[in-house]
């Protein structure tokens, strides 16, 4: 209102100039305004044409606000309408020789860097395209982006409504969701919920603004929220669905962009069920990391369920770590409540940091044991200093290896797999810091052997690796054909040494390091111990098989070995003995010297009880040679 004096003329005509400027300004804007038209159905289906071609339905695939957060490796990964396969035979030489590699797996897509350029341009408007915008190989000798690509399903959409006003469309998308393979068909929420399309379109294109995925359509009002998790910036969306009423599935989704799903699948006798109804959702950290991890109680018709999920570092940020049924529940002493949940992970250690490794690792095992009561644990000193690494494991399946850092857990090995498609496990040099792994291919004609160290962050890394090809390569392509398996009865080794540090390094180089670390001792990591024993273990009680009983133990399966052993013992005629030469936390070594002047040493993993032994003879060997004995020392201790 206007405080000056209302009977001031010259006010009172300058108050009147002002209000019809503004009116004017009013009346200019609603006629540039254009109208909002709904789109009739003829429009519809041309969209829905175009956006079913490879040139325009990547856009369609992945959330985005703007411009700016366009994945545009979903977008070309059907090549986008451009000649992506127009490969000649010199650049796909050219492409393998910068992949190191011999033969190609897949079909080549090619994308020349000016081609990308201008269409990026053109459907967004952005013109400073960096030369990582997107994953694929970059050749600098042809300016191109390179792709092995395999076949793979391509979503089709049908528009559903629609409105324009001018050049400016507002288009709502429907997956076609009943031709998505398995057990997706039908689903129209999560990954497949509609998208609202933002966009202008002149005569000969179109520019995209937005395209947000409807994620909180069918979800279960209930458990949808936001929440605040440590590891990321700003909240994250939990979305849980009920639509399906066999099973609950669960988006969690950041910034409008898709971050994880977490699957609610139960394992019993009578095959595989699903949560039904989610009842409550924590969020804490059990595995002490430093990011925060997920406990989800629901109900199924195998009764309730509480679904552990943990925060991992890479592209898939959530994995399943236990289910924990009512029986579970019930043993452990635990309500189907988070916070009970929670008291029954955590106890009083509910804090950021512990104050040492012993407090940790402790925590750590029975979270794992509560997780499956057949884990099995150890200590081990890969490195230099005086704190030790806490491993747990299922033996032949999985292992973790954990570090101690400013009170917090730092995986080295995360439930990494062994055991199966020629894994033999994973292996470390006592004090260096090296860690090893052996694969094989084909039946042991490759042989992958790959050492490994720490690094800051994350998990081990690779140093270095030798490819070992035990098999007749009659094409040289490197990779054993059925013809060249048959005819490997006869062959001439090869190994190819790569470099992965990042040094400049000569083959020779190589070599003298890997001869290095294959000449260090190297011992197996896996669990050893129970829970109980490891936690006196950790206690720093004495654990596992004694120096006593060990000895008594070689000195009985000896004499059961041999019906004469007694008897040349006690004859006093040879030089017979036994003693303990090593111990420590992992193996005893107890050498036995035979009347035959042989030298046997056995040795005993102090935990299992497994055994095995080598000999030497002096004057004879040059050094111990493995005999075929392996058995259980415990079997011996009577």
């Amino acid at each position: 209102m206007n405080s000056t004096d209302n009977n001031d003329p010259e006010q009172e005509s300058d108050t009147e100039e002002v209000t019809q400027e503004q009116v004017e300004t009013v009346d200019e804007s609603n006629e540039k305004q254009e109208p909002i038209v709904a789109l009739t159905e003829a429009e519809l289906r041309e969209f829905t044409d175009l956006f079913n071609s490879d040139e325009y339905n990547g856009f369609l695939l992945e959330s985005y606000n703007s411009p700016e957060e366009i994945n545009w490796d979903s977008v070309l990964e059907f090549g986008a309408g451009l000649s992506v396969q127009d490969v000649s035979e010199n650049e796909i030489s050219d492409y393998l020789e910068s992949k190191g590699e011999k033969e190609l797996y897949g079909d080549l897509f090619v994308i020349r860097k000016s081609e990308l350029s201008d269409y990026i341009i053109r459907h967004t408007g952005l013109n400073n395209m960096t030369e990582d915008i997107i994953s694929w190989d970059y050749v600098s000798k042809h300016d191109s982006y390179y792709k092995e690509h395999w076949a793979a399903h391509q979503n089709q959409y049908t528009c559903i409504s629609g409105e324009k006003a001018g050049d400016h469309y507002e288009l709502r998308f429907r997956v076609n969701s009943e031709e998505l393979p398995g057990a997706n068909a039908g689903k129209n929420y999560g990954k497949w919920a509609d998208r609202v399309l933002k966009m202008t379109k002149t005569s000969d294109t179109m520019v995209f603004e937005s395209n947000v995925i409807q994620w909180d359509d069918y979800c279960d009002e209930e458990q949808t929220f936001d929440v605040e998790l440590s590891q990321y910036d700003g909240s994250v969306h939990f979305v849980t669905y009920s639509a399906n009423p066999d099973e609950t599935d669960i988006t969690i989704v950041k910034d409008g962009k898709f971050l994880a799903d977490l699957y609610t699948s139960i394992y019993s006798e009578d095959g595989t069920k699903y949560l039904k109804k989610v009842i409550a959702v924590g969020f804490f950290d059990f595995n002490s990391d430093g990011m925060d991890d997920i406990a989800v109680i629901g109900d199924s018709d195998l009764g309730k369920h509480v679904l552990l999920y943990e925060s991992v570092p890479g592209d898939y940020p959530f994995e399943s770590f236990a289910d924990l049924n009512e029986e579970k529940m019930s043993d452990i002493g635990c309500d189907f409540t988070i916070a009970g949940v929670k008291e029954a992970l955590l106890g009083d250690k509910q804090k950021e940091q512990y104050s040492s490794y012993q407090d940790l690792y402790m925590h750590l095992a029975k979270v794992y044991s509560i997780q499956d009561d057949k884990n099995q644990f150890d200590l081990i000193y890969a490195d230099a200093d005086d704190i030790p690494e806490f491993v747990v494991g299922y033996p032949g399946y999985w292992v973790s290896l954990v570090a101690y850092e400013n009170g917090k857990a730092h995986y080295l090995m995360n439930r990494w797999p062994y055991g199966a498609g020629g894994n033999g496990g994973y292996s470390y040099a006592p004090k260096k810091g090296i860690y090893y792994n052996g694969n094989a291919d084909y039946a042991g004609a490759i042989y992958y052997n790959t050492y490994m160290s720490k690094r800051d962050k994350g998990e081990l890394g690779t140093d270095y690796w030798v490819k070992d090809n035990n098999f007749n390569d009659l094409d040289g392509d490197g990779w054993p054909s059925d013809d060249e398996l048959q005819a490997s009865g006869e062959y001439v080794g090869s190994s190819e040494y790569h470099n992965e540090t990042g040094k400049d390094m000569t083959e020779d180089e190589i070599k003298e390091v890997i001869s290095l670390y294959e000449s260090y001792e190297m011992k197996q990591i896996s669990g050893r111990m129970d829970y109980p024993t490891f936690l006196d273990k950790l206690a720093g009680k004495e654990v596992g098989i004694t120096e006593e009983q060990a000895l008594t133990a070689i000195k009985n399966y000896c004499l059961e070995q041999n019906a004469d052993l007694e008897n040349i013992v006690n004859s006093g005629n040879y030089t017979v003995y036994w003693n303990v030469e090593s111990i420590d936390d992992a193996d005893i070594v107890v050498l036995y010297r035979s009347y035959t002047g042989s030298q046997l040493r056995y040795y005993i993993d102090r935990f299992s009880g497994s055994t095995y032994s080598k000999e030497f003879v002096p004057g004879i060997t040059e050094e111990e040679q493995w005999t075929d004995e392996y058995f259980n020392v415990k079997d011996y201790m009577n």
